[in-house]
């Protein structure tokens, strides 16, 4: 039997509007690059598990519902952040995280938000600046839940602690900061997560097959091309990286200050080849 190319199956799932958009299934097409032949089927089916568990419905008050879910996830299946491995890729794998209740803010996010859809509870991913986080849009108000800390309710303080821890003490809320992400938008993010961390750990291969996965998004499309051309220069592709990299100064705006850092990486480049 022919295993489906995990690539072409991302690039099939994505190119649709965004309401056709499964996300758990994307995520797990992610997951098939790591784990060929990954059967998305008893991961999704452990997703409905738990929301059969979930004592939650849309005509609840959205602090009951939020009580609900977190007294599943958390107090029973005790799910949580993994603060001690946190760039083991494993962390931003959906199989994983739900084999082994440990992740990083989006992966312990797109749980949450999956559990409350099959509950027909409304929930929106928010790409907070450093840490993702979910909301229970209003009215009355928004209210913001943090699955990486046990879904902790926070207030606006809370949110600006937040994002000091990551950014220094000058950083300041801005309201973009609480926008509900698109389901491409939450996908490329889990993506440049794995880019970094496999960065990090210099397999390069792995971070070209996340660069391929994250331009069939069309998010950070210029990013992902200047990545590119970074990486095949880190594996001595530099003919590959040159043509990259080309791409990118035609595609980039001239005022953009990372493009003389790539016309010096050209340069440099060119300079190799003679």
């Amino acid at each position: 039997m022919t295993q489906i190319d995990p690539i072409r199956q991302f690039e099939a799932m994505t190119d649709c509007p965004e309401e056709q958009i499964d996300l758990a299934e994307a995520a797990l097409a992610i997951a098939a690059t790591e784990y060929p032949g990954l059967d998305p089927a008893p991961w999704l089916e452990e997703l409905d598990r738990l929301a059969t568990r979930v004592h939650a419905d849309p005509t609840f008050s959205a602090l009951a519902n939020i009580a609900a879910i977190n007294k599943v996830l958390f107090e029973e299946e005790e799910f949580g952040g993994n603060t001690q491995q946190y760039d083991d890729p494993r962390n931003s794998y959906l199989n994983d995280v739900l084999e082994r209740k440990k992740g990083i803010p989006i992966t312990l996010s797109l749980v949450y938000t999956e559990v409350a859809r099959r509950k027909g509870v409304r929930l929106a991913g928010v790409g907070f600046p450093g840490h993702f986080l979910v909301k229970h849009p209003g009215p009355p108000a928004d209210i913001l839940v943090d699955p990486f800390h046990r879904g902790a309710v926070l207030s606006a303080s809370d949110c600006s602690a937040l994002l000091r821890e990551h950014f220094g003490p000058e950083a300041e809320l801005k309201p973009e900061y609480f926008a509900a992400s698109t389901k491409k938008q939450i996908l490329a993010r889990m993506l440049n997560n794995l880019k970094g961390t496999y960065y990090r750990h210099c397999n390069y291969a792995k971070v070209l097959t996340m660069i391929e996965l994250s331009l069939a998004t069309h998010e950070d499309v210029l990013n992902n091309v200047r990545d590119r051309g970074m990486v095949y220069f880190a594996m001595r592709r530099y003919s590959d990286a040159i043509s990259e990299l080309k791409v990118y100064q035609k595609l980039a705006e001239n005022e953009d200050p990372e493009v003389q850092e790539v016309l010096q990486m050209l340069g440099r480049l060119k300079g190799m080849m003679n």
